[in-house]
């Protein structure tokens, strides 16, 4: 049963501000060894985005990292969605218009899976569903990481946090298509009135209405959300398959840096929504606050736990935030060895 920190965002002192917390319990989760090259992993949030993590807790890692003995680099990767993460380049200069450069994270930002997304290594992990999957490049050839995630809503995956941070968030393009290609979808030519939307949210020119050309679909479904006609239909057991996916490839990273891998959630403005979208609705439930750990099934189900307890209070949980059952891609990442469900919660 792994120990899980919790600091309280109801803590108002001075002294127990955020980047206090993160000192206290940073020695708590470290894995990071004198002269490692260590991966800070953190989501940037799309441009318009203003509920990400701050670039104020990422600096505070990168100098505990440095206070370590490691040599930290902040590193995301790309996307198959349109954006400002399509690209290396994009990625970037869109993560600098957030906030993160070296001048206020103190350590180079790096696009772990390159130019174009195309830079992975693959990892054996002898899924049900995936046999093995494609890490990105710096991340795999890391010393060992810390993973700061925000936990959140999200419409695949119910909630957004360590599991899906390593699931999706650390491969390259080729493992993110490996998990995203069980929701192709096909378009029903009765509500198609071929307005192009569509067409302007695929990157990949795969749909030409009312048809899609399924070899160069990613199946990662923002043409879906794009039809105002509700004319594209992904496959109806996509949500439960990806999640299970996404669970199994959780265990690629984990594999490559040998499990040496701490964990942040940072549970503050709990939107409904990714970082990767480009605005930030109004939060679900009120903060919950940091948590951390070394165990990443483990954190993720006492942060949903504690969001829930939350929630209860209003006669919910946070399957009502999308009418999708988050503990699906939880359990699968338990079950192929990522962690554990059990934890214990240390204050």
């Amino acid at each position: 049963m792994d120990e899980i920190i919790f600091k309280n965002a109801k803590i108002t002192r001075p002294q127990d501000n955020q980047p206090e917390q993160l000192k206290k319990l940073f020695p708590l989760i470290s894995p990071v060894k004198k002269g490692d090259l260590v991966a800070v992993k953190i989501h940037p949030g799309e441009y318009g985005n203003t509920t990400h993590v701050r670039p104020v807790i990422v600096r505070t890692v990168v100098d505990l990292v440095r206070e370590a003995g490691g040599i930290p680099f902040v590193t995301d990767t790309t996307t198959l969605y349109r954006g400002m993460k399509l690209n290396a380049a994009d990625l970037v200069n869109g993560a600098a218009m957030n906030g993160f450069t070296h001048a206020s994270i103190n350590a180079p930002f790096l696009v772990a899976d390159g130019l174009r997304g195309n830079d992975g290594k693959e990892i054996t992990i002898n899924g049900e569903e995936l046999e093995s999957i494609t890490v990105a490049s710096a991340i795999a050839e890391a010393d060992s990481m810390i993973v700061v995630s925000h936990g959140k809503g999200h419409p695949g995956s119910g909630f957004g946090g360590a599991v899906k941070h390593l699931g999706m968030g650390c491969l390259d393009r080729a493992g993110k298509i490996r998990v995203h290609e069980v929701g192709k979808p096909s378009i029903d030519p009765e509500k198609c009135v071929r307005c192009g939307e569509c067409i302007e949210v695929c990157p990949w020119g795969a749909i030409t209405p009312p048809d899609i050309d399924l070899s160069k679909c990613c199946g990662e479904l923002s043409c879906a959300e794009a039809c105002p006609e509700e004319a594209i239909i992904p496959p109806p057991d996509a949500t439960d398959k990806m999640q299970k996916r996404l669970g199994e490839a959780a265990f690629g990273p984990i594999n490559a840096l040998h499990g040496r891998i701490g964990y942040i959630n940072w549970v503050y403005d709990l939107t409904p929504g990714c970082d990767c979208f480009n605005f930030s609705a109004e939060r679900f439930v009120e903060d919950i606050g940091i948590l951390a750990g070394k165990d990443p099934v483990a954190l993720d189900s006492a942060t949903i736990d504690l969001i829930n307890g939350r929630m209860k209070e209003n006669g919910r949980s946070i399957y009502d935030v999308w009418g999708v059952n988050p503990w699906i891609h939880i359990e699968s990442a338990e079950k192929i060895g990522c962690g554990s469900r059990g934890y214990k919660l240390t204050q």
